[in-house]
């Protein structure tokens, strides 16, 4: 009675547990998504970023856009100007005037003569002269009027009066007013320049194009302005700027100035005062995420529980990849980790816990971080290869490589998306294949280095710890080996089958196999007490004790490693293994030992193990293990039909005892357990061929010939 009053109160502890961390990772939730919903909410975030593509949500005038585009048109409109007749007739005889002037001092200085004393002095003269005769608005060096009266040949300067007046009318049939005259002269020297190669003729150009282009015409401000009014006018009245529903006004990523977030407020497509049906929406969101992860752990069976560490692991995991997303800017989400959640969780808690809860925190996550449906695509199918990579990973390097082989897949989904909605070849997405890629490669290498925190502060037992464990090089191990030889290849034996065993069931088969590595070390303490450390020289200190004093020594060594495993600080899931593995059975041989060498009564429970029953299948699993190979090692007759007669009676009688009660054993799962043991037993014990030597002892020792001591049996294939 009190028994069943305390299990009650630890199952009620243990649901007010699960209640209390449940409540307190909601109410963490919440206070983020007060911070993040708001954001998405109104489609952009603090930073005033597009969170997703904005579109129109009905058909409207825009009334800005429509002014800019008027505006925009009215100030394309060229100023229109008229014609100043008189400058047009004074601008011709500038042209004339400088080439009549040019061609007479040309003349002049061709009549020099070159051997003539004074012939520099007299050069020198006629350009003063020359300069002296042109116009005061050309400003002409002395050595560029030199050069052009003495070394410019007469055929370049020819063409090139021919040029300059071409290009002279052509000019003058343009409207050139202040506000172009600068233009237009530049062009002017250039188009004449185009058809020079005298460089003195070139910088002739530059210096004649303010006197030859000037203004000819005048703006008329009147006219001008009635045009642009019109054009105005008629965009306003004949071209508006209409926005029709589902057009997308701002990209997703692009970053608003304040006057489109205020535009976007007056067109009512984000409004303050819907802040709290957002929250209710994001909250609602939140919880239902979280109860399809509890209803599929009913829809998918029994096998899957949960108890309150698991819950805290799980909170821990999914925040260490939440409060990230709600701080780094939005165009960063791809790089955060997130495939850290379900490599941890298949790793820590269980592959089907992982698959269950992976689902829904991957729509939770993926609204919050604002990705699209490509990217919750990458999460939901991320998340199942990285469980299947994990899931059966017992070596370190093996999960580095996970997280390479999950990034080549991530990056394979999203280009195969970008195929199919969009040309790569005009640019290839570099930022998100390598986020893709890193946020893979980064998610294994942090798993890497959490996990012998976790595994210390939560005191688990990963693969990775179950193989260190494993190795026969470990204390424990070795003087199990050495001290107590028939234990410990019993243990090995008594592993294999375990492992059979758990895994037939869906049960941890690893850890069954190291729990049984280490099920039996309290016989460290007195090996020779135990059968299959006994011989023929130590003999059977039993036959000197007494029953109970053999009982008390028998099953003290279940409590006895368990304390040897404290002070090796193995993890308590090999504890368990190695104190429930005989649970609360009988020493049958010293109980009906001392029934029958005394007439008092005897007390049962004296010969009883203390338990406890096994609480886990992989216990059960040792358990059942232990016990027929022992049995079964014991027999003379290891036919197959007896052996499967032996473990079912082993099973029977421990299901009878009731051993199995606390860790939910069904019959199903112990005729798998037994069709396990028979694929190890007959392996192990095949039918062997009987070699030529070993047929000759037969017939010797039918014969009743002695055989000589150091004879050896070859019988072994």
């Amino acid at each position: 009675m009190n028994k069943t009053k305390a299990a009650k109160r630890d199952l009620f502890k243990t649901k007010l547990y699960s209640v209390v961390i449940l409540l307190l990772a909601i109410m963490v939730a919440l206070l983020g998504i007060l911070q993040k919903v708001s954001d998405a909410g109104h489609l952009i975030d603090r930073h005033n970023i597009a969170t997703t593509d904005i579109v129109a949500s009905h058909d409207y005038y825009d009334k800005e856009a429509t002014i800019a585009k008027a505006n925009k048109a009215k100030d394309s409109v060229e100023p229109i100007a008229v014609r100043i007749n008189s400058s047009q007739v004074a601008l011709y005889e500038n042209i004339f005037t400088f080439f009549d002037v040019t061609n007479r001092y040309r003349e002049k200085t061709e009549q020099l003569f070159l051997t003539s004393q004074q012939y520099n002095a007299e050069i020198d003269g006629l350009v003063k002269q020359y300069t002296g005769m042109l116009p005061s608005s050309i400003n002409i060096s002395h050595n560029l009027a030199k050069a052009i009266l003495q070394d410019v040949n007469s055929t370049s300067y020819d063409s090139y009066k021919t040029v300059i007046r071409a290009q002279f009318s052509v000019f003058m049939d343009k409207y050139i007013f202040y506000e172009n005259l600068a233009q237009h002269q530049e062009e002017f020297e250039v188009a004449v320049n185009q058809s020079v190669t005298d460089n003195n003729l070139k910088e002739l150009t530059n210096v004649l194009k303010s006197y030859l282009i000037q203004i000819n015409s005048r703006i008329d401000t009147g006219a001008t302005e009635k045009e642009r009014q019109r054009v105005y006018d008629d965009v306003i009245t004949n071209s508006p700027v209409l926005i029709m529903e589902g057009a997308v006004l701002y990209q997703k990523g692009e970053k608003l100035e304040n006057e489109d977030i205020l535009a976007l407020y007056e067109r009512g497509m984000i409004a303050a005062s819907d802040e709290m049906y957002m929250y209710i929406g994001a909250t609602v969101l939140f919880l239902l995420c979280l109860l399809a992860s509890f209803a599929s752990v009913k829809i998918y069976g029994q096998t899957v529980r949960l108890n309150p560490k698991s819950i805290f692991i799980m909170v821990i995991l999914f925040f260490m990849v939440y409060i990230p997303a709600l701080y780094i800017p939005h165009e960063y989400y791809m790089y955060i980790p997130y495939f850290l959640l379900p490599m941890m969780l298949s790793i820590l808690v269980s592959d089907n816990i992982s698959f269950i809860f992976s689902g829904p925190m991957a729509i939770f996550y993926c609204y919050i971080v604002g990705g699209d449906l490509i990217y919750l695509a990458i999460l939901l199918i991320g998340s199942i290869a990285t469980i299947y990579f994990v899931r059966k990973t017992s070596a370190r390097i093996r999960l580095a490589i996970s997280g390479i082989a999950l990034g080549v897949i991530n990056v394979a989904l999203y280009m195969s998306y970008k195929l199919i909605t969009s040309d790569v070849t005009i640019s290839i997405p570099y930022p998100e294949i390598i986020a893709l890629f890193v946020a893979s490669v980064v998610s294994s290498l942090l798993c890497l280095g959490l996990l012998p925190v976790f595994e210390v502060f939560f005191n688990i037992v990963t693969p990775f710890k179950l193989m260190e464990l494993a190795s026969p090089t470990k204390p424990l191990l070795k003087r199990l080996m050495m001290e107590a030889p028939g234990t410990y290849h019993h243990s090995l034996m008594v592993g294999n089958l375990a492992e059979e065993a758990a895994e037939a069931i869906g049960a941890n088969g690893l850890l069954a196999r190291v729990g049984a590595y280490y099920h039996d070390i309290g016989k460290l303490n007195r090996p020779a007490f135990f059968g299959e450390n006994q011989s023929s020289k130590t003999g059977n200190p039993h036959n000197t004790i007494t029953p109970q004093l053999s009982a008390t020594i028998i099953t003290g060594h279940t409590t006895e490693g368990a304390d040897l495993a404290k002070q090796a600080k193995l993890p308590p899931s090999i504890r368990d293994i190695i104190v429930e593995h005989h649970g609360t059975t009988l020493v049958e041989y010293f109980y009906h030992k001392a029934k029958n060498a005394s007439d008092e009564p005897v007390i049962e429970e004296d010969f009883r193990y203390s338990g406890p029953k096994p609480r886990t299948k992989e216990s059960a699993c040792v358990m059942l293990a232990d016990a027929c190979e022992a049995t079964i090692r014991s027999m003379e007759n290891t036919n197959i039909i007896e052996i499967e007669k032996t473990i079912r009676r082993v099973a029977k009688t421990k299901r009878d005892d009731g051993q199995f009660d606390q860790c939910d054993l069904t019959l199903k799962e112990l005729d798998e357990i037994l069709f396990a043991f028979m694929k190890v037993f007959t392996g192990y014990f095949h039918k062997r061929i009987k070699y030529p030597n070993q047929q000759s002892d037969d017939a010797v020792k039918s014969m009743g010939l002695d055989r000589k001591e150091d004879d050896r049996d070859e019988d072994e294939d």
